[in-house]
């Protein structure tokens, strides 16, 4: 299950809000353009308005299993990393 902040409405929630802001804004044009080319020009300038909005993403739902065996690998990497570092340090010290 995922966990979303509420005091952030998502991008699809946000797009909405801005949709039905321009329908009242520009009603008037409704009757000019008709109901079809309308609808599809305000949530085209919904979309590219709301780009620029910084969005909170959803987090993706965590699998128990990959995360044990990602975890598994960083601390065996960490550990192989730590020790070629070591080993690089000895070296030079060596040669001195």
């Amino acid at each position: 299950m995922s966990t979303v902040k509420k005091d952030h409405p998502s991008g699809k929630d946000t797009r909405k809000a801005i949709e039905q802001q321009f329908e009242t804004l520009l009603s008037n044009w409704k009757e000019q353009l008709g109901e079809k080319k309308f609808r599809n020009r305000v949530k085209k300038a919904a979309k590219v308005f709301s780009k620029g909005l910084p969005l909170v993403k959803k987090e993706a739902p965590v699998n128990k299993k990959a995360a044990k065996k990602n975890a598994a690998g960083k601390k065996a990497a960490d550990k192989k990393a730590a020790t070629g570092k070591k080993a690089a340090a000895a070296k030079p010290a060596q040669e001195q």
